[in-house]
């Protein structure tokens, strides 16, 4: 086997002086960070390079030689003698995925470190942001976009000032406004407790006589029942819609009312039924209906993603979390409101009616956010975890 050293700059001009001497068979045998450069140490097998890379087949028709690619072969024409089997070649792949990935995770921890040398208060900043449980991907925009000032705590609140531009609220003015509000979210994320505590805060405030509730859930065993204790401790009727045609003209008969509040059913954004349903449902030409996107902000980010592109079709105003008891970092919530320009209208923390669920603004939000991020402890970043020096390896 050929060895040698190779010393650059940085990680990229290494691997490129590797591949322009040795060739892209050449495999990485270690790499070590200095001061201002990066070594990395490369060998060669160059009886492998020689070896054949193609299987001949003979096909049984033609009586003629055939090359097929590296992959198993079951023709019984192979020659066994010359030939890898089967369980040979997928013992290979398995070793070179496992080099590949061992290799990535090397080379993106050097990034990592280098990264934390050449711009330690970006990294900083990024390690923050990662503690709140901000998207990395949301993270990486905000300090790239970042004008450093060399302060890292005025930079720090330069990123907050970033994040709630994205995150709008709508300052309680949802019961003010009135109509017909319907809330809309997957199942367990506490839908129709939320209706009980918007139609008492509403009749704390106006009274009873212009609320009304109604609901669509016939999916749910309980629902109804649910919430008609609710209506009769709040004194709000409750009205019950079992098909589409039935709800419209349900609200016609409530036109008068101030504040019409519609408990839908909850259904997985990956139940099949959910588009029909939301078609059936809620999609009216008038835009008569403005529905309100409920999350459990204990939910993860990627599955908050999920459930926001299953809903987003109703184009919700704004957005109510519930479940802040429950949360351990509200970074996820925060980078899909940001994601979307989401407005946030209220947050809920129990099942108490009304007093656990309240108004929030998005710097309260935020707020929240950085202090449960503290109190998770500093988030040690690994490259590996999130990607640096996918550009050196993803070639």
């Amino acid at each position: 086997m050929r060895i040698k050293r190779f010393v650059a700059a940085n990680m990229r001009q290494a691997m490129n002086m590797v591949r322009e001497e040795m060739g892209d068979d050449a495999v990485i045998m270690s790499t070590r960070q200095m001061d201002d450069s990066v070594e990395v140490t490369a060998g060669l097998d160059q009886e492998a390079v020689g070896a054949p890379t193609y299987a001949p087949v003979r096909n049984a028709t033609t009586q003629q030689h055939s090359y097929s690619p590296f992959t198993p072969q079951s023709s019984a024409g192979v020659n066994s003698a010359n030939n890898m089997n089967n369980a040979e070649l997928l013992s290979l792949h398995q070793e070179l995925k496992q080099m590949r990935e061992m290799l990535s995770q090397q080379l993106s921890g050097f990034a990592w470190q280098q990264a934390q040398v050449q711009h330690p208060d970006k990294v900083l900043l990024l390690k923050r942001l990662s503690a709140m449980g901000i998207g990395w991907e949301m993270c990486q925009n905000l300090v790239e976009k970042l004008v450093m000032s060399g302060d890292v705590e005025a930079d720090w609140r330069q990123l907050q000032a970033s994040l709630l531009l994205d995150m709008p609220a709508m300052q309680d003015a949802l019961l003010d406004a009135g109509g017909v509000v319907a809330l809309v979210g997957p199942t367990g994320v506490g839908k129709t407790t939320t209706i009980a505590k918007l139609a008492a805060r509403y009749a704390l405030r106006y009274g009873t006589a212009d609320c009304a509730m109604v609901t669509l859930d016939t999916y749910k065993i309980g629902a109804q029942e649910q919430l008609k204790i609710f209506a009769d401790l709040i004194g709000v009727n409750l009205y019950t819609a079992s098909t589409p045609g039935e709800f419209f003209r349900l609200l016609t008969r409530l036109a008068n009312r101030k504040l019409v509040l519609v408990d839908t059913a909850g259904l997985s954004q990956r139940d099949a039924r959910l588009h029909e349903y939301l078609a059936e449902s809620l999609e009216d030409e008038t835009g008569e209906i403005k529905t309100l996107l409920v999350l459990s902000a204990a939910t993860q980010l990627s599955v908050m993603q999920e459930i926001m592109l299953a809903f987003g079709k109703l184009k919700p105003v704004g957005c109510i979390l519930t479940k802040l008891d429950e949360a351990t970092l509200l970074g996820p919530a925060i980078t899909l409101l940001a994601e979307n320009r989401l407005p946030l209208a209220y947050c809920s923390n129990g099942q108490r009616v009304p007093e656990d669920l309240m108004p929030i603004t998005a710097r309260d939000l935020l707020d929240q956010a950085i202090a449960m991020g503290r109190a998770s402890g500093d988030k040690q970043l690994e490259g590996v975890h999130y990607g640096l020096g996918r550009e050196i390896t993803d070639v």
